[in-house]
């Protein structure tokens, strides 16, 4: 009799997990593939369209503003790294000056 029983749980079992992988099966949306040129085409689109509106004069002011604004930042990025290496080497010739002179002094 138990085994009747067990038979007939399992099955019941079985049939409620079909009816709940259906609905969630019927729920869901399916996803999109990430696509990462998408993003940058959402962005870039509307810039390239404005600008071939333009006249040619106008497109050559934008994009002698652009080259300067590019060269600006990449000044503005090289200094920031110059800054950094110079304060790397700062700091090591300190440290190295504070091990030489003043931890020995204070071992002895």
């Amino acid at each position: 009799m138990s085994d009747r029983n067990r038979a007939n749980w399992e099955e019941k079992l079985e049939q409620k997990f079909q009816d709940l992988e259906a609905e969630v099966n019927r729920q869901t949306t399916p996803v999109r593939p990430f696509n990462p040129n998408e993003e940058t085409q959402r962005i870039l689109s509307p810039v390239a369209t404005w600008y071939q509106g333009l006249h040619t004069p106008a497109k050559v002011g934008v994009a002698i503003v652009g080259f300067i604004a590019g060269l600006y930042i990449l000044n503005s990025i090289l200094k920031l790294v110059t800054s950094v290496i110079v304060v790397g080497i700062l700091g090591a010739v300190l440290y190295g000056l504070y091990r030489a002179l003043i931890k020995d002094k204070s071992s002895s």
